[in-house]
């Protein structure tokens, strides 16, 4: 072996450590070791001429370390890299990955192996050695598994590489090197014990692959070009000269001339003895029997090699076959090797025509299997070439399978197409194969990918189809998807439409599910719209169901849906309704709520509706419900609604009814069966939403039909309520005014009183003479919802009024049953002098400072809203405030929106405070259904100063 220093060039890269890769730390051992052998032993580089590069810093420097060495070396180039060997799944090319290359980041943190092989295939480098120590794993990628020589072949090259599929099969724990380099410095430094003094590329390469083998390690893979795997590689240190009599391996020239015409068990012994020592030669001796012998010898030439375990020889040199034999060659071999032991050459033969052969010539090998009975390989043959040819490749074969005996074949063939090309060579192969009018075809590849492939990759043909305007077949699409994958496929498919703003498409697909499902696939279908964030998708599915379905199968889907979804189900959607559906959907929801029986639903999207939106919108849905003679518009129920209703929420309706229905808005705020405090509420709620139409039409019905002793207390109870503008208009426009300026002196005058004697009136000690001779409140009754474990006589005892009143003012039937969320009316017996609270004190409000504080914070203590450890004082504090406000809160009293805090103590909040902390004294001493008896005093204690804040 003569010494081509001057002239070879050797680049040595190893990465081992990395930032977002398993480190490999036997790598860094596996560089000095190589660089060491390659001087003398091998081959001859000088140290300068032998460059390494341990954890290389960028990509650029091992292009830049490998593009220099290619273009100065003349004899050998010689490239070896070890580390980790990375797939970018977006291409399927390999790169090598340096300290800083990323999984998730492919393409722009490792080296393409493209840049090392475009500067190898541009040297002058007599010989080129290409040997990658590189993991790789392409599968984890989606990627078709390939073997790395194949991804990194170079013309004129001999590649060897490593199949390590993981970090640990690669760099083994323990050892100093990694699996395979370990191995490759073993076999030049120990040699091989045979009669030749130099060992070629192949014979180091067997070796190799033996060793491995043998320690249950992956098999590396080789790859030669020109015959460059017999090159003398090293000096054979294990050499032993041939004892006497040897058969000394036969000359090669003539063994390549004989392998044409010998005898076939000739040629398999020749192939036999020279596959040990060199198998470049053997592999070239089974090449030219198949370009030149006739098929019935390849056939036996085949099962020989195959019994003896020589097929690789076979695999290597059969694409020589398939590019010079005919397509009846090919198909007689294919078919006589089917019945025979090398059933698996047939398969390879398959696979290479399908790579080699050009769409004619594969047309006609299958149109031959296919008349001898071999449909399946015809099959197999016409998939494997539409799956791995270039695209025009592919619509030419499709093209001349349609216009001959292949048409009836090609469904499996559009099916394998659909599930493993890329979705953008799916839509490009459709569009050619409409093109060629070949419409059967091109729909069946777009429905089986609609039947296999992700969301995702439907979404972008559905966009596609939108775009070019085959609006038509989308909609088979989606029709495919619903029948064949089910609601959850269906819902992540609308999800991926509206993420690329296709709404239009993501609607047509909703609107499709809901009429094509059944009642559980559709809830199935809002349920997994909600899990993927598209609440309005699944609002609308929702409506589309009530507007499409029947009222039962609608009410089947919401029961379903509770089930299902838990916070997630039909609250969330009517939520969602109220807050982003057109009037005329709510209106329609609400129907078929009220008609399938679901009241409660009805009711909360009607008043959600009132309350949170604008009057206009609400009044058209109100229209809409009227048309519709729903029963939440009858004029029979409108007067009423006051009594189960909070003001505020009446108000709201008022101002909505204003807009498009006025006469119903006047029945909504009739004051014919209203109390003081009533009217007085509702008139502070209009004023709230500034509704001051509404509200003289109110003082007008009042001065129209009240008697003037009604219209008086109606003046002092705006005059507390800071409304005296609405006071004062009442008291202007009264009919009989001087009747109204006598009973409101002899209101105000009975309001002179001062504390102490609002205090001692209260419960006076000198018997009832004083109590009768005291104006009962105007504020009448109460409005208490029924809480679990409630009964008539507990709640009688919590107000301070007898059991019998609560029976006659609901007109409850006997034994007295409550439910839960049930309403009473809890009627305030103050006309007969039973029970009469003190006086309520003006201008006691959060942040002053009022003599009446202290009566005011004993009361909230004895009804259990303050707690005990207050201390006692004429301020108006935080404590007493937040006291108030779970008062007024728990009560319906609050007269702002609901999620605001009312700390403001009103008339009728002082009447009921009172009842309630009296109701808990006669509990407290069992005095029960005896209102009668005179409670101890409210307040006692030191004074003290409470809390400013």
């Amino acid at each position: 072996m003569h010494d081509p220093a001057p002239a070879s060039r050797a680049v040595l890269i190893g990465a081992g450590t990395f930032a977002a890769l398993d480190d490999l730390p036997a790598v860094q051992a596996n560089v000095p070791a190589l660089r060491s052998l390659f001087g003398d032993p091998v081959l001859h580089v000088a140290a300068e001429h032998c460059q390494t590069l341990v954890d290389p810093a960028s990509p650029r420097v091992v292009s830049a370390a490998v593009r220099a060495a290619a273009r100065e070396a003349t004899d050998t180039l010689l490239v070896y890299y070890a580390g980790h060997g990375l797939i970018d799944p977006g291409t399927g090319l390999l790169h090598l990955a340096v300290p800083d290359s990323d999984r998730d980041s492919v393409f722009d943190t490792a080296v393409p192996y493209e840049w090392i092989k475009r500067s190898i295939e541009t040297s002058g480098a007599a010989r080129r050695i290409v040997i990658l120590d590189c993991c790789y794993s392409a599968r984890a990628f989606g990627v078709q598994s390939e073997s790395v020589a194949a991804l990194a072949e170079i013309d004129g090259t001999y590649l060897m590489a490593a199949a390590a599929e993981t970090a640990v099969a690669l760099s083994p724990p323990g050892e100093p090197h990694t699996a395979f380099t370990g191995e490759l410095l073993d076999v030049l430094r120990g040699g091989v014990a045979s009669p030749n003094k130099f060992l070629d590329l192949d014979a180091v390469f067997d070796q190799l692959a033996r060793r491995l083998q043998r320690k249950g390690r992956p098999r590396p893979q080789s790859l030669c070009r020109n015959s460059l795997g017999s090159w003398p590689f090293a000096r054979n240190n294990a050499y032993q000269p041939a004892p006497e009599g040897h058969t000394p391996i036969p000359d090669v020239a003539r063994a390549l001339d004989a392998s044409r015409t010998v005898a076939v068990p000739v040629l398999v012994a020749q192939i036999g003895t020279l596959s040990e020592h060199r198998p470049a030669t053997a592999t070239e001796m089974v090449h030219t029997a198949l370009q030149h012998r006739p098929v019935a010898d390849l056939v036996r030439l085949f099962v020989a090699l195959f019994q003896a375990g020589r097929q690789r020889h076979i695999e290597a040199a059969l694409p020589a076959f398939v590019a010079a034999r005919t397509v009846q060659e090919c198909a007689d071999l294919l078919e006589q090797l089917l019945v025979t032991p090398a059933e698996e050459g047939a398969v390879a033969l398959l696979r290479l025509t399908a790579e080699l052969k050009s769409a004619a010539e594969t047309v006609r090998l299958a149109t031959i299997l296919i008349r001898t009975g071999l449909r399946e390989h015809a099959t197999a043959l016409l998939s494997a070439f539409a799956v791995t040819r270039g695209l025009d490749e592919t619509l030419d074969l499709a093209d001349l399978a349609c216009r001959g005996e292949l048409d009836a074949f090609l469904e499996p063939v559009m099916r394998a197409l659909a599930q493993h090309r890329l979705i953008a060579d799916v839509i490009h192969l459709f569009e050619g194969m409409h093109e060629q009018q070949h419409t059967r075809h091109a729909l069946e590849l777009i429905t089986s990918a609609a039947r296999s492939r992700t969301a995702t990759d439907t979404a972008e043909m559905i966009t596609w189809l939108y775009r070019d305007g085959h609006r038509r077949i989308a909609e088979d699409i989606f029709h495919t998807g619903i029948r064949h994958r089910g609601p959850e496929h269906t819902g992540e498919l609308i999800a991926a439409l509206q993420l690329v703003r296709l709404t239009d498409a993501a609607a047509l697909g909703r609107r499709l599910a809901v009429q094509n499902s059944t009642v559980t696939e559709t809830s199935q279908l809002i349920t997994h719209l909600l899990a993927v964030g598209q609440h309005q998708h699944a609002l609308a599915a929702a409506l589309e169901a009530a507007r499409l379905r029947t009222g039962a199968e609608f009410v089947e889907i919401t029961r379903t849906l509770d089930a299902s979804s838990g916070r997630q189900g039909m609250p969330a959607l009517l939520d969602e309704a109220v807050r982003t559906s057109a009037p005329d959907d709510v209106a329609h929801l609400v129907q078929v709520l009220d008609e399938a029986g679901q009241i409660t639903n009805a009711a909360h999207v009607l008043w959600n509706t009132v309350r949170d939106r604008p009057p206009g919108h609400t009044g058209t849905m109100l229209s809409h419900l009227d048309a519709g003679r729903s029963p939440f518009t009858a004029d029979t129920a409108l007067p009423m609604l006051w009594r189960t209703h909070p003001p505020l929420d009446i108000a709201h309706l008022a101002r909505a009814f204003d807009t498009i229905l006025p006469v119903k808005a006047d029945l909504v705020c009739s004051v014919d069966d209203r109390s003081v405090a009533d009217v007085t509420a509702l008139i502070a709620s209009l004023e709230t939403l500034s509704a001051g139409i509404r509200t003289n039409r109110v003082l007008d019905a009042v001065v129209r039909d009240w008697d003037a002793y009604r219209q008086a207390r109606l003046v002092i109870a705006l005059e507390e309520r800071s409304l005296t503008g609405c006071a004062q208009r009442l008291e202007h426009d009264a009919r009989r005014p001087r009747e109204v300026a006598e009973a409101l002196k002899s209101l105000r005058s009975a309001q002179q009183e001062t504390v102490w004697q609002a205090l001692t009136f209260w419960w006076p000690g000198n018997g009832g003479l004083d109590r009768r001779r005291r104006a009962p409140s105007s504020h009448d009754h109460a409005v208490y919802v029924v809480k679990d474990d409630d009964t008539v006589y507990s709640i009688a005892t919590r107000y301070g009024v007898r059991w019998a009143s609560i029976v006659e003012a609901n007109d409850l039937p006997v034994p007295f049953d409550l439910r839960a969320g049930q309403r009473l009316r809890i009627a305030f017996e103050s006309e007969g002098n039973r029970f009469v609270p003190p006086p309520f004190p003006r201008r006691l409000l959060p942040g002053r400072t009022h003599p009446g504080v202290r009566q005011f914070q004993a009361v909230l203590k004895q009804a259990g809203y303050l707690p005990g450890w207050v201390v006692d004082s004429d301020h108006y504090g935080t404590a007493t405030s937040q006291a108030v406000a779970r008062f007024n809160k728990e009560h319906g009293l609050s007269q702002g929106p609901s999620h605001w805090p009312d700390t403001v103590i009103t008339h009728r909040g002082w009447d009921l405070l009172h009842r309630i902390a009296r109701g808990k004294l006669l509990h407290t001493h069992q005095a029960a259904d005896d209102p009668d008896a005179s409670p101890p005093q409210l307040w006692s204690g030191p004074i003290a100063t409470d809390h400013q804040s």
